[in-house]
């Protein structure tokens, strides 16, 4: 193989390609400027060099850059404080999707936070017992609290609810069957999957059942000397319509009992019965058929922090402490806190303190109002002449994996910019922190997921954009 040496390729270059080459400054002369000196060299010298080298490049291809000093630093710098900002930063939620994934699911209260800001500003009695003076558990601060609210035997916390079917499986069905329909081998987001749980978790699955019928002599006729368990897994991200049969979760119980094996249902995106949701069965509603052991998520409908929270038999929950697996899994005195916050506001009805659940049962006509006093501002601001605004009927979803058959009537506002296409309007506003949805070549504002004061928020974020022009 022929290598092409340093002074061939010279020779192949235009005499204004060398210039240009000549006048890239040194990497001295760039830390030493004056635009430079307040960061610190380990940092900005490797962004000297990458930017040096593009440039390089850029000659290279017959680009002509600038040749001014004060040019490339300003860009060096501009790259630098890119750099340093921190890539987590609040945005406006107008998108109508209110357990928005990307967006952190369930929000916190301004209530929530100040409840638990002073224990988690202080040292406190995470794994203390008082009374003892010795090491105490961390689960039982919130797990009794559940225990009491659903009227389950005993509870057990993990840090999501994927974790809770990995520590289950891995419990109860090591190298053993567990069976489950077809219809119900289920992926979330981030491409976990039923199957390859159970195969982290040294489990044997064993499908039964059509995939869009499974009858509950499936299960029967499925069981044998290996099974060791029944599971259920709600599909509660996405919905099968028409000819279609499944069992109801009382049935596999009974059929569990009948056979001596423990019954699990994987509730996904577990709700308390507060919401009026069709067709999406709620934990208390579950946990009256005393299901063996039962999961879903906190961050979900239940509109807390993000953990498993797992519910069922004293004997089976003590095992799921006993498994080293656990420790890998436990949750953080934060996930505890605000659970518990959380957990106390459901037993005060205080249902206001939850985010979640006050916007899922926002009436229409609070909606409408506040699309009419959105546009309103929006109106009356510096940039009212340079788009159109409209207030029109949305329809909002719960996000994160739920419910995916329902959808809430919402209102919002529509917003068409005089001076920017749809997409490139919403590229600006999205850089600003504002999350929206294009529809029609139109900006929409869905009211049903704005916080209090996003209005004034939102109206500032549009004058700085469609203050600049057509930049």
């Amino acid at each position: 193989m022929q290598h092409i040496s340093k002074d061939t390729r010279q020779d192949t270059l235009k005499p204004t390609q060398k210039a240009l080459l000549r006048s890239i400054p040194k990497v001295d002369t760039l830390l030493a400027h004056a635009d430079l000196q307040d960061f610190d060299k380990a940092f900005i010298l490797p962004l000297i060099y990458e930017y040096l080298q593009a440039l390089r490049d850029s000659i290279l291809k017959g680009i002509t850059p600038s040749t001014d000093i004060n040019t490339h630093t300003k860009k060096i710098k501009a790259k630098a404080l890119q750099a340093q900002a921190p890539t987590m930063q609040s945005v406006i939620n107008a998108t109508g999707v209110v357990i928005h994934t990307n967006l952190g699911r369930s929000v916190f209260s301004q209530e929530i936070m100040e409840q638990i800001t002073p224990l988690l500003t202080a040292y406190n009695t995470l794994e203390y017992d008082l009374h003892k003076g010795k090491r105490g558990e961390r689960y039982i601060h919130a797990t009794q609290i559940l225990a009491q609210m659903f009227g389950v035997e005993s509870a057990l916390l993990v840090n999501n609810n994927a974790a809770s079917v990995l520590l289950i499986l891995n419990t109860f069905a090591k190298d053993k069957e567990v069976i489950i329909s077809r219809g119900e081998l289920v992926e979330i987001g981030g491409s976990f999957r039923i199957p390859e749980v159970m195969k982290c978790a040294s489990s044997i699955l064993r499908e039964v059942g059509a995939t869009n019928k499974t009858h509950l002599h499936d299960y029967e006729n499925a069981i044998n000397e290996k099974t060791a368990m029944i599971m259920k897994a709600h599909q509660s991200n996405f919905k099968q319509i028409g000819f279609t049969k499944d069992c109801h979760i009382k049935e596999l119980i009974t059929l569990a009992k009948k056979h001596n094996l423990i019954d699990y249902f994987d509730l996904g995106s577990g709700h308390c019965g507060i919401l009026s949701l069709k067709d999406e069965p709620s934990v208390s509603e579950i946990c009256k058929y005393k299901p063996s052991l039962l999961s879903f998520s906190g961050d979900k409908l239940f509109g807390g922090p993000q953990l498993g929270i797992i519910l069922g038999k004293k004997e089976l929950i003590e095992q799921l402490k006993a498994n080293q697996l656990l420790r890998a899994l436990r949750v953080d005195k934060f996930s505890i806190l605000a659970l518990i916050a959380t957990l106390q506001a459901y037993k005060d009805k205080a249902y206001h303190k939850i985010p979640t659940l006050n916007m899922l049962s926002l009436p229409l006509e609070k909606l409408e109002s506040r699309a009419k006093v959105l546009q309103s501002l929006i109106t009356q601001s510096r940039i009212s002449q340079q788009m159109q605004v409209e207030v029109l009927r949305l329809s909002s979803l719960a996000g994160g994996g739920s419910v995916p058959h329902l959808e809430f009537e919402s209102w919002g506002v529509s917003l068409q910019s005089k001076i920017l296409n749809a997409k490139a309007f919403e590229e600006k506003l999205r850089l600003k922190g504002l999350i929206t949805c294009i529809q029609k070549d139109k900006i929409l504002l869905d009211m049903r997921t704005l916080l209090p004061h996003d209005e004034e928020k939102i109206v500032m974020i549009l004058e700085s954009v469609l203050g600049q022009g057509n930049d």
